[in-house]
């Protein structure tokens, strides 16, 4: 039986029992958890609203409101109802975790990353917060403190594949090259099929001037996701110079790709540029600034009026 239906059983189980135990502390937070874990949110919400008319100063009821809150995509109203619940108990490290999470949901990284910090007061070694404070130090460009935190989650758990490739990832970024290879090939020994583990391998190929070897992974990639963005990028710019038609077709793959990468529309202006197809490379400028209207700064705007003026004088 998957969790979901135990939770769905469960909860119908403690659905009858309410009637005949009458008041109790422990039901109302166990039914209304049970409700959220199995996939029932808007309920759950109902039911748990209901109980906290009650019990308003109850912190669990406040934190599995939240949780249905979150379930149904209504992050600010979980973000109040976590805060509640770490108001009423600071050192609950559920509480914290729980609130760091929405709060980074909402771009809020460095209040984020306070919570997570105070969770681990209570808990120094935990994984998943420990984890989840190295991605958003990541994302704040603290990357030495990232590095450190995810480190420590590969201690705690050396065959946790997210944490590997994370860690390699953050690595990578550092420049920390040694750390990055040994974090990537541990998570594609457990997981070879890991296509943004190998990706991230084939840009350290290439960072170390491997050009043959970064292709060669960039395609091996590509294999396992064909219409992976990042790859046909990455591979098309390899060929820029010394295969353009190839270099074309994996650029105009990468816009096309999962996640598309907008940017190729610049390589491909570039090519049609050297090879003095000035109209079809003025299209890939103007397509590039449809997605990016603020990227003026990168003299793109500039660089359309110029071939705009060329391309009357040649008329």
């Amino acid at each position: 039986m998957s969790s979901v239906a135990w939770a769905r059983l469960w909860g119908g189980v403690l659905s009858a029992l309410e009637p005949l135990l009458g008041e109790t502390d422990w039901l109302p937070i166990r039914r209304g958890r049970a409700l959220v874990d199995g996939g029932d949110a808007e309920r759950a919400i109902l039911y748990l609203h209901r109980a906290l008319a009650h019990r308003p100063a109850d912190p669990w009821l406040h934190y599995h409101a939240g949780r249905a809150a979150q379930a149904k995509g209504l992050n600010r109203q979980a973000r109040a109802r976590f805060a509640h619940a770490a108001a009423l108990v600071p050192d609950e490290p559920t509480f914290r975790f729980a609130l760091g999470y929405a709060l980074r949901l909402e771009g809020h990284l460095g209040a984020a990353a306070r919570e997570y910090a105070l969770a681990l007061i209570a808990v120094p070694d935990d994984p998943r917060i420990l984890f989840n404070l190295g991605v958003v130090e990541r994302d704040r460009g603290r990357l030495a403190q990232a590095q450190a935190h995810l480190e420590r989650v590969v201690a705690k758990w050396p065959r946790d594949v997210r944490a590997l490739y994370t860690l390699g990832v953050c690595a990578f970024e550092r420049k920390d090259f040694d750390t990055a290879e040994g974090a990537l090939r541990r998570a594609l020994r457990r997981q070879p099929g890991h296509h943004k583990a190998k990706y991230q391998t084939a840009l350290m190929a290439l960072e170390r001037g491997d050009r043959e070897g970064g292709q060669h992974l960039l395609r091996r990639v590509l294999l396992l996701r064909p219409g992976y963005g990042p790859a046909h990028y990455a591979l098309g710019r390899t060929l820029l110079d010394a295969d353009p038609g190839r270099a074309h077709h994996h650029l105009r793959e990468a816009i096309l790709g999962k996640p598309a990468m907008l940017r190729a529309h610049l390589d491909l202006a570039r090519l049609h540029e050297r090879a003095g197809r000035l109209t079809e490379a003025r299209n890939e400028y103007v397509l590039f600034l449809r997605h990016h209207p603020d990227a003026s700064a990168e003299g793109v705007r500039a660089k359309v009026a110029t071939l705009d003026a060329h391309i009357g004088q040649a008329a």
